[in-house]
C-alpha cells in the first residue's frame, strides 16, 4: 500500500501509505478467506453483552451526534471525543503498555510493539482498542490471519468502530471484492457520514458496480 493516508486508529497524525484512498484503516482481512462471506460475518458481528456503563452511555450519545453531524468539521469534533473514550482502558498499567506499544509502532519496531500489545490484550481482553491496535501491527507485518482475528474481536466489542469497518472496506477493495467493499463503505457511512475518503469511495464503487442510473 503505497501513497499517504492517515492511520487514525493509531493516532490522528500518524501517516503511512496506500495506493488510492485517504481513509481510516481499522483492519484487516485474511487473504485465505472468502471475502464476501468473511466481510458479512465481520460487519454483522454481535456486540459483547455487557451492562450499560457511563462510558457506553457516553458513546451512544456521541455516535448519535456523529451520525447527525451537519458538516465534516462538526463530525471531526465528535470523532475526537469518541477516540478519547475508546483510548481509555480504565487501567494505568494498560494505558502505559499501550503508550509504549504505540511508540514502538510509530518507530517501526513492530516486534516490540507486539510485545506490549500482547500484554494489553492479555490484561484487558474487553478493551477493544488493544485488539484494534494489535491488528494494525499484524497487518503491517503481512500477518493477515492474525490481523483478522483481532479485527473480529474489535468489532465484537464495538460494532460501530468506524476505523475497523473503514479498514475492512479498504482491504476488501484491494482484494477485488468490490461488492463487499461497497457494502462496508455504506455501513461505515451510516455510522460516520463524513469519514474521510469513504464518501468518494462509496460513490465511485456505486457507479462501477450499479451503474449511473437514469
Amino acid at each position: 500500500m503505497l501513497a499517504v493516508f492517515f492511520l487514525r486508529l493509531i493516532f490522528s497524525d500518524m501517516k503511512r501509505h496506500h495506493s488510492h484512498l485517504h481513509i481510516v484503516i481499522g483492519l484487516i482481512f485474511s487473504l485465505g478467506a472468502a471475502p464476501a462471506v468473511a466481510s458479512e460475518g465481520l460487519l454483522n458481528a454481535s456486540p459483547a453483552v455487557a451492562p450499560k456503563t457511563t462510558e457506553s452511555v457516553q458513546l451512544d450519545r456521541l455516535f448519535v451526534q456523529l451520525a447527525q453531524s451537519q458538516t465534516p468539521e462538526d463530525a471531526k469534533v465528535v470523532e475526537g471525543l469518541i477516540w478519547s473514550v475508546w483510548n481509555r482502558s480504565g487501567s494505568i498499567s494498560v494505558d502505559l503498555l499501550m503508550d509504549r506499544g504505540l511508540e514502538a509502532l510509530a518507530a517501526g519496531n513492530y516486534e516490540t510493539a507486539l510485545t506490549f500489545l500482547d500484554e494489553v490484550v492479555d490484561l484487558a481482553p474487553g478493551y477493544s482498542e488493544g485488539w484494534n491496535k494489535r491488528a494494525t501491527v499484524y497487518f503491517l507485518q503481512d500477518d493477515y490471519a492474525s490481523a483478522l482475528n483481532d479485527l473480529e474481536a474489535t468489532l465484537a466489542l464495538e460494532p460501530r468502530h468506524f476505523g475497523a469497518i473503514g479498514g475492512l472496506a479498504l482491504v476488501l477493495e484491494d482484494l477485488g471484492d468490490k461488492e463487499g467493499a461497497l457494502d462496508a463503505y455504506r455501513r461505515v457511512l451510516a455510522v460516520y457520514p463524513f469519514l474521510e475518503g469513504a464518501v468518494e469511495a462509496e460513490s465511485r464503487l456505486s457507479v462501477e458496480i450499479e451503474g449511473r442510473g437514469i
